[in-house]
């Protein structure tokens, strides 16, 4: 059996199976951080369960949680120093302690609201832990800095090397259901217009898997390497075809003058046909993490002679009629070039 195929087989399985295995990856760090701090009796041990908390919490994806334990590490560590700066000042000079330690925790947050937040949030627990307590409270500083670094280093293996949650297998996964859910929308419309009835729809399904895509997408982009360019061009084209999908199925066309040329118009609805099985074969292209790049040329729609599309009448009647045709063939267009983006992506698998 080939690694590719293995491959998939395991995306399938982790997809179908995601809450169960990530409740595998809490268990084994949860317990194991457990039988450290209670067989060595670690001072402090329950901030190494409070960063597996929060560092496995909400985002199961290989890139949120090296983002996140990235984040709070660095964070913590910064923090830290700060606040065991201020031990640093003597005892007797206490207020100058607490001033300090007042102006650390403002500028702290002041950054929490930079790129960096979760770091900034850290950094602003960690001086309120280590000096908070005033510049008598010294020990607690160095044993929540490492118990926060076992704690994250540990988190970060075990959802790296055991039963893993990638964000770019989950965006490849919505990939497919895109296009499977605009070959369904296309084809609704082909049939509507067939029968001279052009019903005015919305493509909700799809704007649904872009936001969904959307928020996944930094993840996806921590994880993937030779990927990110690819992603972020994956995600753009879709949002184009959901556009063009949207203006086309959206619009009363029964309603423009050039509606009877439109139903016309000879090889148009057999294109559209041939387009909308392209969707629905490069989605399963995907799924086999084999995709074949699609030339415009070898798109029927590209393709229909200019006789054929040339309209002799009225302006008015010109402007519905090749606004039709433009969202269509723009809908190709666009097709084709994300035929060869998602090739890029499986080029170094």
């Amino acid at each position: 059996m080939s690694a590719g195929h293995t491959m998939t087989q395991y995306t399938d399985f982790a997809h179908k199976h995601a809450r169960f295995l990530y409740m595998i990856r809490v268990t084994l760090v949860m317990g194991f951080m457990l039988i450290i701090v209670r067989v060595f009796d670690v001072p402090y041990g329950y901030w190494a369960l409070i960063t597996a908390v929060t560092i496995l919490g909400a985002i199961p994806f290989v890139g949120g949680v090296l983002s996140k334990a990235k984040q709070r590490i660095s964070g913590t560590v910064m923090g830290g120093l700060l606040g065991m700066a201020l031990f640093l000042i003597p005892p007797d000079y206490h207020w100058t302690h607490h001033i300090a330690f007042f102006v650390l925790l403002i500028a702290a947050m002041y950054f929490t609201q930079e790129h960096y937040a979760y770091a900034a949030l850290m950094a602003a627990v960690t001086i309120v832990v280590v000096a908070g307590g005033g510049p008598a409270d010294f020990e607690a500083a160095g044993w929540r800095i490492l118990n926060v670094l076992w704690a994250g280093v540990l988190a970060v293996v075990v959802s790296v090397y055991v039963f893993p949650a990638k964000a770019t297998d989950q965006f490849l996964l919505l990939v497919e259901s895109f296009l499977h859910e605009l070959s369904h929308y296309y084809t609704q419309h082909i049939e509507s217009a067939k029968q001279g009835a052009f019903e005015p729809a919305h493509a909700d399904r799809l704007n649904e898997l872009v936001d969904k895509q959307q928020s996944i997408l930094p993840h996806a982009l921590k994880e993937s390497g030779v990927h990110t360019p690819a992603l972020n061009t994956i995600l753009l084209i879709e949002k184009r075809l959901y556009a063009e999908l949207e203006a086309l199925i959206s619009t009363q066309w029964d309603a423009q003058q050039g509606k009877d040329e439109i139903s016309e118009l000879d090889g148009l609805t057999d294109s559209q046909y041939a387009l909308a099985k392209q969707f629905d074969a490069l989605a399963l292209q995907i799924t086999n993490k084999k995709v074949t790049a699609i030339l415009e040329q070898d798109i029927g729609i590209l393709n229909l002679a200019s006789s054929n599309i040339a309209h002799p009448k009225g302006d008015t009647r010109d402007i519905s009629y090749f606004g039709y045709l433009w969202l269509n063939r723009e809908m190709a267009r666009q097709f084709a070039q994300l035929t060869v983006v998602t090739k890029k992506v499986f080029a170094y698998q």
